[in-house]
């Protein structure tokens, strides 16, 4: 007869464990899902597939070294200005100048907002990495602390 209580103790002592476990693992999974959830709200590119998303980090890419190089052969054809002896000259040298150093500019703003892309691309890849996907992802909500 003791040792069916011993039993019996040993068989409730561990569905106690189990279930302390259990809820445990429940509440550390809905922490870390609502933690990730609130981490979303910063990530632009969270709806796109990861697919679509490498396809559009490629075209930024090629969009930008196309830019890049716009960039340079307009550098290399940039002209000085001060050579003129009239007014009029020296204005219209002065005009020439400005239209090419804002064309430069812009050029150099475009270049960096692809830029910007591509590393929001790259971010958006590197957080679906740590989080995971499928049961992998499942299970890190449930195990990590």
């Amino acid at each position: 007869m003791h040792a069916r209580r011993s039993e019996g103790k040993t068989a409730a002592g561990l569905v106690a464990l189990l279930a302390i476990l259990v809820a445990a693992g429940g509440g550390n999974y809905v922490r870390n899902l609502k933690a990730e959830a609130a981490a979303e709200t910063g990530r632009p590119f969270l709806k796109y597939d990861r697919d679509d998303l490498e396809s559009l980090r490629a075209a930024y890419e090629a969009e930008a070294a196309d830019t890049k190089a716009r960039y340079a052969r307009a550098q290399a054809r940039r002209q000085q200005a001060g050579g003129a002896v009239m007014m009029d000259e020296a204005v219209a040298d002065f005009e020439r100048v400005r239209k090419q150093s804002d064309a430069l500019r812009e050029l150099n703003t475009q270049v960096a907002e692809r830029e910007a892309r591509i590393r929001e691309i790259d971010k958006e890849l590197a957080a679906r990495n740590a989080i995971g996907q499928g049961w992998e992802a499942h299970l890190r909500r449930l195990t990590r602390f």
